[in-house]
Formats: C-alpha cells, structure tokens, sequence
C-alpha cells in the first residue's frame, strides 16, 4: 500500500479554486453569448401554418371521434379529411414531383440557416473548452489538488487521474486535468441557483457535443398520404353506445 500524500495547502488557493471559478464563469458566458447568437424568430408563412394544422386536423379527429353521435357524422368527416389529405391542395408547395425521385435535402432554404446556426453553437462551446483545457495543461499539469473522501474502484483511476502516469497512485487522488472534466459535467446545480432554469439547461445542453442532424424538412406529401391511410382504416365507435348499460352498472341497478 502507498503511504498517503501531503499536500501543500496553497494547492487549493491556486489552482483547485481557480479552475472552479473559471469554469463556473465560463459557464455563464457562454450562456449569454449564445443567447445573442440566436437567430431572430421567422414569421410563419400562411401555407406552412394551413398545411400543420390540416395535419393537426386529421390527427386530433382519429384520436377524439368517439365522441360524435352517429356514424353518418363520422363517416361525413371522414371522407371529407381523407379527400384533404390525399389531394394535396393543402400542401404548402402545389408543384408535385416524381415519386422515383429524391428531394435534395440541401435545396431547403432553411438548411443553410439551421447548419450555420449550429455552427455558431458549437463554436460558442469547442472554443472556451480548447482554451481552458490548453490553460490547464500548460499551467497546471501534473498537479494532484484534492482527495475524495470515499472509497472508489480501480476503474476510476484512469477518470480522476489524468495526466499523472502512476500506477501506484490511490484511485481517490484526483489529479487537475481530471477536476476539469468533473466540473465540466457536474456543474448544473451551480448554474441552476445562478441562473434561470431554461439558461442552466440551455449551458448544460451547450457542454454536450451536438449531433449533425439531417438538413431539410420531411417531405409532407408522404406525411399526407400515411396519415390519409391511418383516417382510411379509423373505424367508428361512439362513447354513447350502450351508455344506458354502462350507467345502470354504474350504479348497479
């Protein structure tokens, strides 16, 4: 067993509450940054709004038709809404294209706007991490700051010891490089109690390496016709049949 280590008292001062501090400030920067970064928000165009809520339309009269009286009401709507659907003439871009062939997903205006946008996010993120990581390393290498109070498992070692290449080393020192990583992901309670909840999440959210998701919208026409078939299959049923049964049991006459 290694005998236990002691550490200079100033190591605290200099380097365990400077690293904290930084990364709480960092933290709350990089909130504010990001909220001035945020693109203004579009105007809704009157054909993208009918085309959502002709969709809306058809999926709240699947899940709430139980409650018309009779089947001829239902049946009315029915064909009413499939006829919408599957005819496109709410479709916010009437021009219809090949089935065989494949929108490009880059041709959406909007692609460009939502890929520079998480540009800016993530550069709003990898940048003050490279900074303070390179700030670390260059001032701090090496350091062993602080202890933990409780027991851990050998595989603990190679997270709270970066850097410092003994083996010998208990797993509970915890090295500086390694105290950088632990408050870079243990820090949402601090900028709960600064911050608001939407900005701590939002910090939180920033800490996270983003996903490169797939540019473009889905294409609604196919939207269309799925839910068309979905409305085609619905079939009636009424929460007023055997209503007078139900409230006999009810009350158990």
């Amino acid at each position: 067993m290694s005998p236990d280590l002691v550490l200079d008292p100033s190591l605290k001062v200099w380097v365990l509450l400077p690293i904290s501090a930084v990364m709480i400030l960092v933290g709350i920067l990089r909130s504010y940054v990001t909220n001035l970064l945020q693109p203004l928000p579009k105007v809704s165009k009157w054909r993208d709004l009918r085309e959502q809520q002709q969709l809306q339309k058809a999926r709240l009269f699947r899940g709430n038709s139980h409650v018309l009286v009779s089947k001829k009401e239902f049946l009315n709507r029915q064909a009413y809404l499939y006829e919408a659907l599957t005819s496109g003439k709410y479709l916010k871009n009437a021009v219809k294209q090949n089935k065989d062939q494949m929108p490009n997903p880059l041709s959406d205006p909007n692609a460009s706007d939502a890929m520079f946008n998480m540009l800016k996010s993530n550069a709003a993120n990898f940048i003050p991490q490279t900074v303070i990581m390179w700030w670390i390393n260059y001032f701090f290498a090496g350091f062993i700051i602080m202890r933990l109070p409780f027991p851990l498992t050998l595989r603990f070692k190679s997270m709270l010891q970066q850097g410092i290449d003994t083996p010998d080393l208990d797993v509970r020192w915890v090295s500086s490089l390694s105290w950088y990583f632990v408050t870079l992901l243990g820090l949402q309670s601090v900028f709960s109690l600064i911050l608001s909840n939407s900005n701590a999440v939002q910090v939180i959210q920033q800490q996270m390496p983003a996903q490169m998701g797939m540019p473009g919208q889905p294409d609604m026409a196919k939207v269309f016709a799925a839910e068309g078939e979905s409305l085609q299959v619905a079939q009636f049923k009424s929460s007023t049949d055997s209503i007078e049964d139900r409230i006999l049991d009810s009350y158990k006459l």
